[in-house]
């Protein structure tokens, strides 16, 4: 059997090299991510880690001047870091902790869709009082964040 098992690999390796269409698509299935995928989501790991940190200069670092935030579908909830203050400053004062993570992430170009947890406390650092997920899609240009689009 595993004789049979081998030579039958053996054949779809060879006729995967010999067909250089089955090829192309193996190996496209096979890459490693891209640079500009990688550098993507390095920027939203940095906005993670300063969301976690309640860090608000190194989170708005991160954003362009004129960004965008959405509700899907096409909802302009505001624009703009002075607005990008605005909501999060305050939320970073106040909070005692907040906690977010990726679940899940796809990548494509530009583009990083996460799927979060997120954790909000207000009392105190170790008692949690909101808990949610969500999928947010960020579009990377310039190494900043250009525009966001919450799907709740």
């Amino acid at each position: 059997m595993r004789i049979l098992s081998f030579i039958a690999a053996l054949i779809v390796t060879f006729s995967i090299k010999a067909n250089p269409a089955f090829e192309e698509q193996s190996s496209a299935l096979n890459n490693a991510k891209t640079e500009q995928e990688l550098a993507a989501e390095k920027v939203i790991d940095q906005l993670i880690v300063a969301y976690n940190q309640q860090d608000i200069k190194s989170f708005l670092a991160l954003y362009a001047d004129d960004v965008e935030f959405y509700m899907y579908p096409q909802k302009l909830m505001f624009t703009g870091k002075e607005d990008l203050i605005k909501r999060y400053g305050l939320m970073f004062k106040k909070m005692k902790c907040l906690r977010s993570k990726s679940l899940k992430r796809i990548t494509h170009g530009s583009i990083v869709i996460d799927h979060e947890s997120s954790e909000i406390c207000s009392k105190a650092a170790d008692v949690v009082d909101k808990r949610s997920e969500f999928v947010t899609s960020y579009q990377i240009e310039k190494g900043k964040i250009k525009k966001v689009v919450f799907f709740r």
